[in-house]
């Protein structure tokens, strides 16, 4: 077998095709059936039968074994060419020259269509030298007329297969386009929700981490000094209070975000209505409000703000901010220390951060080990988002530091988150 099968159109199946192909072919064997009759002298009734039967049957057949049926149908009809005092045009062969452009390629397509004209010719300049009732001796002019007629008809039925070729490759080539930029949106839709949730697992560790490790340390406080300092207890759950309200603001802007649009407007609210719910997201401007929480969680925090702080994208801002919040919810957590110190260096075209402690922690477990899971990776995450990158490490002898560098000028475009 020469070739598989192309795509199909309009819906039919390769039997369908196979079937419209014979009705064909018996349409043009009673074209041809003329031959029997108006055969030439001494030529057997059955080697007419036979003649017409090869030239015309087997076009039946065109699109299983295209070559070999060419191949017989055009040897067959030439051979009824020579015999018959009245040949017709080559239309069996023009129906299977159809299919061979469509289905092998452009070369041997070009080679067996200029075979099957050679052959032709030859078949017709037989006719023209052998004598024909009522041609005479030659019968040229017929013979260059049916090579004229008959060359036209393969010729266009080869053009015809090979445009039909050409459209069915520009039309593949437009569907798998289609389905390539769909499988790319859909790789770019999974990404971002990739990104997203991985922002949000950020988000929520850097909210939960902090307010959970100061409400520990305060309930420690309060439960150690109920019974002898209820006033301090009473000042430690106070700010255990104020503390958990801050936290579940927080989770209450951030969930606002995560909602569906279409939610407020089934519950009677607007966009306005969700939109004014949200706060602005933290950032160095908040860092007081930091300081004064670790205060109440019992380190104190010593900061420091050199150079005049530029505009800074939100996104970056927010960056900035959670990497500190980060380091100093880890002092308070790990350093066994009641002090640490941050640094917050305006440059130019970088934006420096420096959090230090001189305690015990980070040196007494490992360094860096001591912050294992979410807390360095996030931080280092989050630089990366925006080109910048983070150093954390324990100090000669005592203490840890956490340095983070923000290029401004460079800075990707902010995601407002």
């Amino acid at each position: 077998m020469d070739s598989p099968t192309p795509p199909l159109r309009w819906g039919l199946r390769p039997g369908h095709w196979i079937a419209v192909d014979c009705a064909v072919a018996a349409l043009l064997a009673l074209l041809y059936v003329r031959l029997k009759d108006a055969a030439g002298p001494g030529i057997p009734s059955w080697a007419t039968d036979a003649i017409v039967a090869v030239a015309v049957l087997p076009a039946a057949l065109r699109r299983c074994w295209p070559r070999t049926v060419l191949a017989l149908v055009v040897v067959a009809g030439v051979a009824a060419t020579a015999i018959s005092p009245f040949p017709a045009p080559s239309l069996a062969v023009a129906f299977v020259m159809y299919v061979i452009p469509l289905r092998l390629p452009r070369r041997d397509a070009l080679w067996l269509l200029a075979g099957t004209l050679l052959v032709t010719a030859a078949g017709l300049a037989v006719f023209a030298v052998t004598p024909h009732a009522g041609y005479g001796t030659g019968g040229i002019g017929k013979a260059a007329g049916l090579l004229l007629e008959s060359g036209l008809l393969v010729t266009v039925a080869w053009l015809i297969g090979y445009s039909v070729r050409q459209q069915r490759g520009q039309a593949a080539d437009r569907r798998e386009q289609a389905e390539r930029k769909a499988r790319e949106q859909l790789a770019e839709a999974r990404r971002a929700r990739s990104e997203e949730r991985l922002q949000i697992s950020r988000e929520l560790h850097d909210v939960v981490a902090h307010t959970m490790s100061l409400i520990a340390v305060q309930a420690g406080v309060a439960s150690y000094v109920i019974g002898t300092r209820p006033e301090e207890a009473a000042r430690a759950l106070s700010s255990i209070e104020e503390t958990s309200r801050s936290a579940l603001h927080e989770m209450r802007a951030l969930l606002g975000m995560l909602r569906d649009g279409e939610t407020g407007a089934r519950n009677g609210a607007g966009p306005g209505t969700r939109d004014a719910a949200l706060v602005p997201a933290p950032g160095l401007a908040d860092l007081g409000s930091l300081v004064q929480r670790a205060g109440q969680g019992g380190v104190r925090v010593d900061l420091s703000v050199r150079g005049e702080r530029p505009g800074l994208p939100a996104g970056l801002d927010l960056a900035a901010y959670r990497v500190i919040q980060e380091a100093v919810t880890n002092v308070i957590k790990h350093a066994a220390t009641d002090r640490c110190r941050v640094t917050v260096v305006c440059q130019e075209d970088t934006l420096t951060l420096e959090v230090t402690d001189d305690g015990s922690g980070g040196a007494a477990s490992g360094g860096e080990a001591s912050f294992a899971g979410n807390g360095i990776i996030g931080m280092r995450e989050r630089a990366a988002m925006y080109g910048g990158e983070v150093q954390a490490g324990p100090l000669p002898g005592r203490g840890f530091r956490v340095i983070a560098r923000f290029p401004i000028s460079t800075g990707p475009m902010d995601t407002g988150a």
